[in-house]
């Protein structure tokens, strides 16, 4: 970190949101591409063949399911296109309950009530912002059918205690993995714990196609669920059954960026790794600020954000969004964390499209998520961890102005940058 004084003659140090020089000038890069994506593009363009079920899908089902370690890879259009047949392939009846965090975004739980389902709002652990295992069994009841996982921003939920609720409870658990493609739970997968797995290549993930997604399983009779439900019905194997599906495709395009994004996905992952252990090392001579340890039992961490929990105290007590305004100012990639989903807008919106105040969760509460949502939370992107120390050390040196200056912000700069 480096320190900033004045001396006699110089003009006080400002904040850039009051016109002072930012920190940092020079966007952090995301996405990160070079030639592999555009030779690839422009394979799929020569070939003709630009639509679904094309030699670079099938590549691409076929490297995750071994980068993942599971048997079925099943790539489709979205994060939320691979929630939506998920819950479909599981036979999501109207009325069945499913369990899932109230901080999250709006797709898991939309793809509940789009499915017939009610979404029940769990409350989440203040340190890992993931299901808090308690909050799950209080919540259970004789119409809970399943427990949808989010595994949030830089954490994995605390998956032995889920898992062994889901079985006592005769319980299904799918695992919304769209933040951390490529973590490890005791050396398994994120997404290949629970009876199907759920991921996002949309851009703000840490591989990306623009937008893209990915359903995985190991039981090759809930896949040909899942193709059927991803591909207009059509069939995997000419044994499986028929399914009543939409059109969820991924296009070669996508495919043949995803299959370049692919091969750096793990030198991402180690240079990661390696500034966020000395942004923790900085962050120590910070106050009000707070990166927790991940859970031991994460064997490899993947993300694309890092939390942190703020104490306003020590920052003038200057609201969390008047502060994500002042750092972007200062060029950190950061935002607020996701509303609890009950208080997102767009999901009060839904309300007329769904009426019935218990299907929307209208009743929740969940003190915890929205402290952390609404007041103790931010965000910092994944790309400001990909390069070298001192891109690194702009965080810290960022952090610090906002924080001695926190007082000057001004209180009309209010920003709602989510991410």
């Amino acid at each position: 970190m480096t320190a900033r004084t004045e001396s006699r003659g110089t003009p006080p140090e400002r904040l850039a949101l009051n016109g002072g020089t930012p920190v940092r000038a020079t966007p952090y890069r995301w996405p990160r591409y070079d030639d592999s994506e555009r030779r690839a593009v422009l394979e799929v363009v020569d070939s003709g063949h630009w639509s679904f079920d094309g030699p670079r899908e099938a590549e691409l089902a076929q490297a995750l399911s071994a980068y993942l370690g599971i048997e079925c890879a099943i790539p489709v259009a979205s994060g939320t296109a691979a929630l939506d047949i998920a819950l479909a392939a599981l036979d999501l009846r109207p009325g069945d309950e499913v369990i899932l965090p109230a901080l999250t975004w709006t797709a898991p739980a939309r793809a509940v009530v789009v499915n017939g389902g009610v979404p029940v709002f769990a409350d989440i652990d203040p340190r890992t912002w993931c299901l808090d295992p308690a909050a799950v069994e209080a919540a259970i009841t004789a119409r809970t059918r399943g427990i949808l996982v989010v595994h949030t921003y830089a954490h994995i939920a605390d998956m032995d205690r889920l898992l062994d609720l889901a079985h006592d409870h005769g319980l299904f658990v799918v695992e919304d993995c769209a933040h951390v493609f490529g973590a490890r739970w005791r050396h398994r997968a994120a997404g290949t714990l629970g009876r199907i797995g759920c991921f996002s290549f949309q851009q703000s993930k840490t591989m990306t196609a623009g937008e893209g997604g990915l359903a995985v399983t190991a039981d090759p009779h809930l896949a040909d669920r899942l193709y059927g439900l991803m591909n207009c019905g059509r069939k995997r194997r000419p044994e499986a059954d028929r399914w009543f599906g939409g059109n969820y495709r991924l296009t070669e395009f996508q495919a043949a960026i995803l299959r370049a994004q692919l091969r750096r996905v793990d030198d991402h992952i180690a240079a990661k790794t390696r500034q966020v252990a000395n942004f923790r090392a900085g962050l120590g001579e910070i106050p009000g600020l707070t990166l927790h340890d991940p859970d031991p039992r994460i064997t490899r961490r993947n993300f694309i954000a890092l939390p942190l929990t703020i104490d306003t105290r020590e920052f003038a007590g200057t609201c969390t969004d008047l502060i994500v305004t002042a750092l972007a100012a200062e060029g950190v990639p950061v935002f607020l964390p996701h509303p609890v989903v009950y208080r997102a807008p767009a999901w009060v919106a839904g309300r007329r499209q769904y009426p019935g105040p218990r299907s929307l969760g209208a009743d929740a509460r969940c003190p915890v998520g929205e402290h952390v949502a609404e007041k103790a939370g931010i965000v910092i992107a994944h790309e400001a961890f990909l390069d070298r120390w001192p891109d690194t050390a702009d965080l810290l040196d960022a952090v610090d102005k906002v924080r001695r200056l926190s007082g000057t912000i001004p209180r009309d700069a209010r920003d709602t940058r989510r991410i």
